[in-house]
C-alpha cells in the first residue's frame, strides 16, 4: 500500500479552463483559457512541474461563429501552450480535454486535436472518442495526446477544437461548451530507444528562422530541421540546441544530423582526458563538462592541432586524398592517391585512441559519405577577390576556386552565396572523387580502403548547424568546448596566390574562415552511427543518449 501511495504522490494533475459559447448569428465565439492547479497536488510535485502559457487573459477568436468542417477546422489558427518539466527526471504526459458537468453543448459535438507546435494535423476526433482519463474537475476527461518530456525540457503544443458541421442550430444556439485542458503527468522509465527514433520523438522538425549559410542561428533558435542529403532527407540541429549530447567509447559527442539513411553524424565535444598514452577517462559524465580546446581529439600524445596538408603551394593539396602535385589534369591532380596529413593524423586517433576503448566497436560506424567537395567553379562572375582566375581549373598553380566558396560566399566575399548543400558535388568523376567511403561504392567511392570509418564535417554542414562566413556566432551548439582554437572542416575553398585554402573554423567566434592547408589547428573528428544503434538517456547534459553495445 505504501508503494501505490508513493506512485500517486508523482502524477501531477494541471488543468486549464476553456469556456466555448456558440452564438449562431454572431461575429465570433471565444474559447478563454484561465489557468488553475487542482487542489489535490502536492507542493513538492508542484515545484517540480510547471505549466506555462503564452498569454492567459487574451481569448481566441475563432474564425467562424457557427459549426465547420474538419478541414476547415484542421487549418484553424490554433491556441499554443508551453509545458515545462522542472525536474531532472523523464516524464510521461497526457494532454487532454475534460467536459465540465456544468457544460451545455455535449462533446459528441465537439472536435479537437493536440499536436506538437508547428505540426501540421491530419485528422481529429470528436470529444466523446478520445480515450478516457482520470476526471480531474468532476466532468469527462478526453486524452488527446501522450508524450514524454525529458529533464528541465520544455515543448510547445498546438490546441483546435472546433463544433462539427453536424450540430443544429437548436442543439447550439445560445449555448455553451464548458471544459478544461488537462495536464497528467507520472515519471517515465528509461527504457532502450532507437537512437534515430529518440531524436524524432524528442524534438520537433521545423523550419529555421534564420537562413542557414546567410545568416548565423539566432540566440533563440534551437531546432531540429530537414533538407535533402545523398541518401534522402537528412534532419539536421540548428542553433543553441542542449537535447544533442551523446556518451559513446567514454566520450562525449554532439549530434549534427540524421542523414538520409538513417544513420547519425556526431562530432566531438570532449575528449574526456584519452590520449594516445591515457586510457582512463578523466570524468564518468563527459557531456556534463565544459572545457575550452576539450572537442579536439588528442592523436597523438597530448597533440591535437594538425595541418590539413603540410604542403601547400598546390590545387591537390585541398584534398583528404590528392594526386599528382603538379599535374597537367584536373583527373591526375585530384586521383585519391595519396592520403592528406590530416586523414593520416585521424586514423593515428582512432588507432591509438577511439578503437582502445572497451565501450567502441567499429561495427557501430556507419561507412557514410565524407564530401571534399573537390568540384571548381567555372562561372567566372563569381570572384570575390577580383583575382585573375584562368580556365584551367584545379590543377597545378592555376588560381580556381572551389564549389563550397560559392555556396558560402557572396560575390562580394560576404556571408550568403547560392547556400549550403547536404548534397555532394559531381566533379569530373561523378562526384566519386570527392564522396570519400570506405567500402561503399555505390554512394561513395571506397577509397578509404584500409582506413577508419571517421572523417570531419563539411563547412555546409557547420553553416546549416548555425554559422556563416566571417559572421560571429557564440550561441550555436558546435562553439562548446572549443577555446579559441581554429578547427578544420573537410571542404576546400580556393587555391590564389600560391595557396590551397580550406574551410575551417575561427574557435574564438566559431565563424566560418577560409586558411591555407599548412596551418596547424583543431582536430576535430565526425563519425556516423549506424541506424541501428541503440541508446539510454534522453539528450541532455546531465543525462545524454548513451549507446547500448550489441
Amino acid at each position: 500500500m505504501k508503494e501505490q501511495h508513493n506512485q500517486k504522490k508523482l502524477s501531477i494533475y494541471i488543468t486549464l479552463l476553456i469556456v466555448v459559447i456558440c452564438l449562431f448569428g454572431i461575429s465570433f465565439a471565444l474559447f478563454k483559457f484561465n489557468a488553475s492547479q487542482a487542489t489535490q497536488n502536492d507542493i513538492t510535485t508542484l515545484n517540480c512541474f510547471e505549466v506555462e502559457y503564452s498569454d492567459v487573459t487574451d481569448a481566441i477568436t475563432i474564425a467562424n461563429d457557427f459549426p465547420i468542417s474538419d478541414a476547415d477546422g484542421l487549418e484553424r489558427t490554433p491556441y499554443t501552450f508551453k509545458i515545462k518539466n522542472k525536474c531532472s527526471q523523464y516524464l510521461n504526459v497526457q494532454i487532454g480535454v475534460e467536459t465540465l458537468t456544468s457544460s451545455q453543448i455535449e462533446p459528441t459535438l465537439i472536435k479537437g486535436v493536440i499536436t506538437k507546435k508547428g505540426e501540421t494535423p491530419t485528422s481529429a476526433k470528436l470529444l466523446s472518442a478520445g480515450i478516457l482519463g482520470t476526471p480531474l474537475n468532476g466532468g469527462t476527461n478526453y486524452i488527446l495526446l501522450e508524450d514524454s518530456i525529458y529533464g528541465t525540457q520544455t515543448k510547445e503544443y498546438d490546441l483546435r477544437l472546433w463544433f462539427t458541421e453536424s450540430m443544429t442550430k437548436d442543439q447550439g444556439s445560445g449555448k455553451t461548451y464548458q471544459g478544461k485542458v488537462t495536464v497528467v503527468s507520472s515519471p517515465k522509465t528509461e527504457t532502450e530507444r532507437l537512437l534515430s527514433a529518440a531524436i524524432m520523438s524528442d524534438n520537433t522538425v521545423t523550419e529555421p528562422l534564420t537562413v542557414p549559410g546567410t545568416e548565423i542561428s539566432s540566440s533563440t533558435e534551437a531546432i531540429l530541421a530537414s533538407t535533402e542529403d545523398d541518401y534522402d532527407t537528412s534532419y539536421y540541429f540548428r542553433g543553441t540546441v542542449t537535447n544533442n549530447f551523446v556518451e559513446y567509447a567514454n566520450m562525449c559527442w554532439r549530434i549534427v544530423r540524421v542523414t538520409g539513411n538513417g544513420a547519425i553524424k556526431l562530432v566531438l565535444y570532449n575528449y574526456n582526458g584519452l590520449t594516445s598514452t591515457n586510457n582512463t577517462p578523466s570524468s564518468s559524465n563527459p557531456c556534463n563538462v565544459a572545457e575550452d580546446f576539450y572537442a579536439y581529439a588528442r592523436y597523438e600524445g597530448s597533440a591535437f592541432v594538425s595541418a590539413f596538408n603540410s604542403s601547400y603551394n598546390d590545387n591537390v593539396y585541398v584534398g583528404f586524398m590528392y594526386g599528382a602535385v603538379g599535374a597537367s589534369s584536373y583527373a591526375a591532380a585530384h586521383a585519391n592517391t595519396n592520403p592528406s596529413t590530416i586523414l593520416t593524423n585521424l586514423n593515428k586517433w582512432y588507432t591509438n585512441v577511439l578503437s582502445k576503448q572497451s565501450n567502441f566497436s567499429d561495427t557501430q560506424l556507419a561507412d557514410t559519405i565524407w564530401c571534399n567537395d573537390k568540384s571548381v567553379v567555372t562561372d567566372t562572375a563569381f570572384n570575390p577577390g577580383n583575382n585573375t582566375v584562368g580556365t584551367n581549373y584545379g590543377y597545378g598553380k592555376n588560381y580556381n576556386y572551389y564549389s563550397a566558396a560559392k555556396r558560402l560566399s557572396s560575390s562580394s566575399g560576404s556571408a550568403g552565396g547560392t547556400g549550403p548543400s547536404l548534397i555532394c558535388s559531381n566533379d569530373n568523376n561523378g562526384g566519386k572523387l570527392s564522396k570519400f567511403t570506405v567500402s561503399d561504392t555505390e554512394y561513395g567511392n571506397g577509397a578509404l580502403s584500409g582506413y577508419a570509418k571517421v572523417g570531419l564535417l563539411t563547412a555546409d554542414e557547420i553553416a546549416f548547424a548555425g554559422g556563416a562566413h566571417g559572421t560571429t556566432n557564440s550561441t550555436y551548439y558546435l562553439k562548446g568546448n572549443t577555446g579559441s582554437s581554429f578547427w578544420w572542416s573537410l571542404s576546400p575553398d580556393y587555391f590564389l596566390g600560391g595557396y590551397a585554402n580550406v574551410w575551417a573554423i575561427d574557435g574564438s567566434s566559431s565563424s566560418l574562415d577560409t586558411s591555407s592547408v599548412n596551418g596547424t589547428y583543431g582536430l576535430r573528428p565526425s563519425l556516423s552511427l549506424v541506424s541501428s544503434t541503440k541508446v539510454t538517456g534522453v539528450g541532455i547534459a546531465t543525462n545524454p543518449y548513451k549507446v547500448i553495445m550489441e
